[in-house]
């Protein structure tokens, strides 16, 4: 049962992930577009996002491979920490449209 709720967890977090590359692509064209919308909190958010994607990633795939008693609970932290970033990113691809 355990497996299942991770390979779960583990879809909702691919998801996000493709979402956020979209996010990602979205802003590099709209700081293109607009140069003068570019604040501090994106460049922030953007810094975090090249960071912690590739962290996440890996994380995600020992996690998945290599099952243990914790790795429930740490495919939702992972899964939350994502989660935590795409919604940033979309505050401010919102903030740059405005």
């Amino acid at each position: 049962m355990n497996s299942l709720i991770t390979f779960i967890i583990s879809l909702v977090f691919l998801g996000l992930v493709i979402f956020e590359n979209r996010l990602h692509a979205q802003l590099g064209f709209l700081a293109q577009q607009r140069p003068d919308k570019v604040s501090k909190e994106f460049i922030r958010v953007v810094k975090q996002e090249k960071h912690l994607n590739w962290v996440l990633c890996i994380l995600a795939i020992i996690v998945f491979v290599r099952t243990t008693r914790y790795s429930e609970l740490l495919m939702c932290i992972i899964t939350l920490v994502e989660l935590f970033l795409v919604a940033r990113m979309d505050k401010v691809k919102n903030d740059m449209l405005q």
